[in-house]
């Protein structure tokens, strides 16, 4: 055994598996899947549409696991194959609402001639009557038992197949007792069908999937969104120095590609010549833009702001940093929570429990000597009465009600499993850049080389600056407005390090210290740590002014209010500790909660430590939080977050930081709602399994039960619009 482990090379993927219709059609695939030889660990979600696969290379290759996936009916996607499934996700959603259509509409017609046959005792019609309208139930369910239900059997067999049974096997059992009782009534003379029991079974199961699917399936949409950062052509230069714009997946390593003044970067690379100024806050957190020259390398989804660079790919398409992010995310998101796990087991337990609950009630009908029609009516009741219609329905129903009321008070909820925690949270993680402040630098001080020339140095910033794309230009714009002549003359800009301004007979120096001096400016030492531009006229120093970030209106009393209700709150920046700090101060955080410089791996790593201590929610607001978001147990987007932080995170609050007490007011809500639905599916099936295997429950009474244990977790979950005070 020692010597086997050694010589195993255990290699980890997180793959996509397209065509999954449900839970139980990702049991499936995770039951093939650790049957396989040389798969050590294996998980799939069918919220994330992922497979976390742990294997022996040496025993095993992925084209083999994708060869056994297929034969079950589903494909195996490897990464860098994430845009293949999006066709297939919205094919699989569109025809999920035609077999729900066609489901409604003949269930209805079924309904209709099988009540009347109910009716019959009460003389509403004549006793010769009932076997046509019996007949005509039957015919008007067959679109429902044949279409709709179709996916049912089909991923019910395949479940059975691979030793994993779960609610598809238990419908399919059900629906096929129901029909084949039914058929054999028909067959025998008798009006006592139970065709309309099997179509509500479909029924509800398929809206229960509907409603599901709108609210779990996210992460596809977030690697989306972390590829769309970066471009999918980029400009290739050729030997001869002829300039050619190919798609980014035609590009390798070692080739070389030209990147012009704000144009994204497509792939990974390393600058060979040219000297620019790089936006990389969606990567880093960073607020300042950084400078870039020969040697530096840059990551796919910066923007070069100024300049122009020759690089030199390092990585191309599916090995990128931004690519591994996107696989991280998928791989977090496929994680499965509590609530997940227990309705998936409670699925797996109540198949053998209930067709042994059905054989006993027949058994028990024989023994009693009241023949084999009795004991196959008992046995039905059994099956249609324990089938867990309500707990399919337990999570999806307060989500999907809870929707309007959460919309109405500024927040976008998109995944009930990260509420689960919400109610125990006590540690609230801001990111810094962009969520707590603004994107736009403010000015804090300026400060002139003489007395009283304040307003003056201000304006000259401003007509200097006037039309730039850098950040401290649209900081000095809120401050004052350019004057007339601000438009005149020519500006001639050194990516990273300053702007000249030439015009009449003026010549105006704007940017850092260093660049001054190189030009022949005196700047006087100045220990000031904050961004500052320094400005010279005609050669001579008049004075710098100094910027900070500007924090968001709500950002203080938010903190406040999350600090009066018992939550620590932390900052967690990939900007400068000193930065932090000084934002940190402002907000009354404590310093020993600041934690600065940090890449978005690390952000992760850091909520996934607290986690293992405490609850705690995450909120941020661009693409260098997407990991966090998705690994925090409640991640919340802010603001004007980036798609992907939006696609990452579990709420949206697109009206700022105000809605974060109210969002986790919301959750603790929800949560005890999902809790209370399924403490009563449970305790339905159990007082309900006992009267139908003693026979006291008939099928048609087993179908209105089954709808009413439905009915009471849709009243439940309706009190999730129920306005209480904040807080309770």
């Amino acid at each position: 055994m020692a010597d086997a482990a050694a010589t195993a090379q255990l290699h980890e993927d997180v793959l996509i598996v397209e065509g999954l219709h449900c839970g139980s059609c990702a049991a499936a695939v995770e039951a093939l899947l650790k049957r396989q030889p040389g798969v050590v660990e294996a998980a799939v979600n069918f919220a994330a549409d992922s497979a976390m696969v742990r294997f022996d290379t040496t025993r095993t290759e992925l084209s083999r696991l994708q060869h056994a996936v297929s034969k079950l009916g589903y494909r195996l996607l490897s990464p860098g194959e994430e845009g293949a499934s999006a066709g297939t996700t919205e094919r699989l959603r569109r025809r999920l609402l035609i077999r729900l259509a066609v489901a409604l509409v003949f269930g209805m017609w079924c309904m209709m001639p099988a009540y009347l046959v109910y009716l019959a005792p009460l003389g509403i019609i004549e006793p010769a009557a009932t076997w046509p309208l019996a007949l005509a139930s039957g015919f008007f369910a067959l679109p429902v038992l044949l279409y709709s239900g179709g996916h049912f059997y089909r991923v019910g067999l395949r479940t059975l197949r691979v030793g994993a049974p779960g609610l598809d096997a238990l419908i399919t059992l059900a629906v096929f007792a129901a029909v084949g009782v039914s058929v054999w009534r028909l067959a025998t003379g008798h009006a006592d069908v139970y065709f309309d029991a099997a179509v509500m079974l479909i029924t509800f199961q398929l809206i229960a999937r509907f409603i599901d699917g709108r609210v779990r399936r996210r992460a596809a949409d977030v690697v989306r969104s972390y590829l769309s950062q970066a471009p999918e052509t980029a400009t290739r230069l050729h030997e001869d120095g002829r300039l050619e714009r190919v798609p980014a997946t035609d590009l390798s390593v070692g080739q070389t590609i030209q990147l012009a003044s704000g144009e994204p970067l497509a792939l990974d690379a390393t600058v060979l010549a040219g000297d620019g100024e790089v936006d990389q806050s969606l990567l880093t957190g960073e607020h300042e833009p950084c400078r870039v020259s020969p040697g530096d390398s840059v990551r796919a989804g910066c923007r070069l702001l100024a300049g122009e660079l020759e690089l030199c790919v390092t990585a191309p398409v599916g090995e990128r940093r931004i690519d591994a992010l996107a696989r991280s995310v998928r791989g977090l998101l496929s994680r499965k929570t509590a609530l997940q796990r227990l309705t998936d087991a409670l699925a797996r337990i109540l198949l053998p429990i209930i067709v042994s609950a059905a054989l006993a009630a027949a058994a028990l009908a024989l023994l009693l000597g009241l023949g084999a029609e009795q004991a196959a009516t008992r046995g039905l009741a059994v099956l249609i009465v324990a089938c867990p219609c309500a707990l399919s329905l337990a999570i999806p129903l307060v989500v999907v009600i809870g929707h309007a009321r959460m919309v109405a008070d500024g927040v976008i909820f998109r995944d009930p499993a990260a509420l689960e925690t919400a109610a125990d949270t006590h540690v609230v993680v801001f990111d810094k850049t962009g969520t707590l402040t603004t994107n736009t630098p403010r000015v804090a001080d300026v400060m002139p080389a003489r007395r009283g020339d304040s307003a003056d140095l201000l304006q000259l910033a401003v007509d200097t600056l006037a039309d730039t794309a850098h950040p401290v230009a649209h900081g000095l714009a809120a401050s004052a407005t350019p004057s007339p002549g601000a438009a005149d003359g020519q500006r001639y800009i050194d990516a990273g390090l300053g702007t000249r301004w030439e015009h009449a007979a003026a010549c105006v120096l704007a940017g850092r210290p260093a660049w001054l001096r190189q030009q022949g400016i005196e700047v006087p030492p100045s220990d000031d740590a904050r961004m500052t531009l320094h400005l010279a006229h005609n050669g001579r120093y008049q004075g710098f002014i100094a910027f900070e970030e500007a924090l968001h209106p709500d950002a203080i009393s938010t903190v406040h209010t999350l600090q009066q209700r018992g939550h620590d709150v932390y900052l967690l920046s990939g900007d400068t500790r000193a930065s932090c700090l000084r934002q940190a101060e402002r907000l009354n955080i404590a310093p020993e909660h600041v934690v600065a410089g940090v890449t978005p791996e690390a952000k992760q790593r850091f909520v996934e430590a607290l986690e293992k201590r405490r609850a705690v929610a995450f909120i941020g607001d661009g693409l260098n939080d997407g990991l966090a978001l998705a690994g925090a147990r409640l991640g919340i987007a802010v603001g004007e977050a980036t798609p992907t932080a939006r696609a990452a995170a579990a709420v949206y609050l697109p009206d700022g930081l105000s809605h974060v007490p109210t969002t986790l007011m919301l959750a603790r809500r929800a949560r005890r709602l999902m809790r209370q639905n399924l403490g009563w599916a449970i305790g339905y099936n159990a007082l309900a399994l006992p009267l139908a295997i003693a026979g006291f429950v008939h099928p048609v009474i087993a179908a209105i039960a089954m709808t009413l244990s439905s009915l009471c977790v849709l009243l439940n979950s309706l009190r999730m619009n129920v306005r209480r005070e904040a807080g309770k």
